[in-house]
């Protein structure tokens, strides 16, 4: 069976399944350990648990969902990937035009700069670089 395009190019799934879930609980021992510094025991449980909780239903629903298994990041089709490509691009976009709201806004009040110039610079930067690397002959994917 011969390999479209797009699958030729896409790296492969991750090595395990269980990646995403190894991820979210060392991301909660981080969010839990700075909160305890912090002194706020609450935010020290209640964090952990929501980022676990996300690895656990998302890893362990994964084989069974076509969201589950693409919010894990297991994308073992050409469907997959498509879908993967458009809601990046999705969320991309809304990332942008809340970039461009926060500029306008800051102009508005008479401010030049700050977090909202930076990341556009950043994702314009970005942007270039990913277009220029994707258009090289026979390179599809970074």
């Amino acid at each position: 069976m011969q390999m479209s395009a797009l699958e030729q190019h896409c790296p492969p799934p991750l090595p395990t399944r269980w990646a995403v879930l190894a991820l979210t609980s060392v991301v909660g021992a981080t969010m839990a350990a700075v909160m305890v510094v912090r002194g706020d025991i609450t935010m020290a449980i209640l964090l952990p648990a929501i980022s676990i909780g996300y690895g656990l239903a998302v890893t362990l629903s994964a084989s069974r969902s076509d969201v589950a298994a693409q919010l894990s990041g297991y994308e073992e089709n050409e469907r997959r990937r498509l879908i993967n490509l458009r809601a990046t691009a999705a969320t991309g976009d809304v990332l942008v035009a809340a970039l461009v709201c926060g500029i306008a806004y800051k102009l508005v009040h008479d401010e030049l700069g700050g977090p909202f110039s930076m990341l556009s610079a950043l994702g314009g930067i970005t942007y270039v670089i990913a277009s220029v690397a994707c258009t090289r002959a026979g390179n599809t994917s970074l």
